[in-house]
């Protein structure tokens, strides 16, 4: 009797344990329907690497990141770095596609951050989003001259 009771606790971990593995498996096809968003956020523990982009030949064109220029009030430009506004490049990444594709909370989240850590930033009237572009060569990236993608006026506080 005693090896019985044995052995359906054991067949009652091993089922607990698939159980799980299987709802985690399944945890992840909301992750995977919606692309991004608040589950892909906030609530999924893993990091959508692109590791399944699309491949680049050689002698294309490839947007690597973007540059952020604030424009004052004199008509002077600032850079404004990633590392200023303090977030790490997966969020700023996001953030990026998201406000250069129109999207409104995108833009309201990067003029906080922007009003938040640039430095003058209650003088800046204007941001210029620029690419920074690299071609693919057989020797690795070769840089190129950037390009003005877009530009978004700064409401003043």
């Amino acid at each position: 009797m005693n090896q019985y009771r044995s052995e359906k606790l054991h067949r009652n971990v091993v089922s607990i344990f698939v159980i799980v593995v299987l709802g985690m498996q399944a945890a992840t096809l909301p992750v995977t329907a919606t692309h991004g968003g608040y589950v892909g956020d906030r609530l999924f523990p893993i990091l959508e690497y692109p590791m399944y982009s699309p491949a680049h030949y050689e002698g294309e064109r490839v947007t690597a990141s973007w540059l952020i220029d604030g424009v004052l009030a004199d008509g002077q430009t600032i850079n404004i770095s990633r590392e200023s506004l303090q977030i790490d490049i997966f969020d700023f990444t996001r953030i990026m596609h998201a406000a250069l594709n129109g999207d409104r909370n995108a833009t309201q989240t990067l003029e906080a951050l922007i009003r938040t850590h640039a430095a003058n930033a209650s003088d800046i009237r204007e941001i210029r989003v620029k690419n920074y572009p690299m071609r693919v060569t057989r020797d690795g990236p070769a840089p190129m001259p950037s390009e003005v993608v877009a530009t978004m006026p700064m409401p003043q506080p």
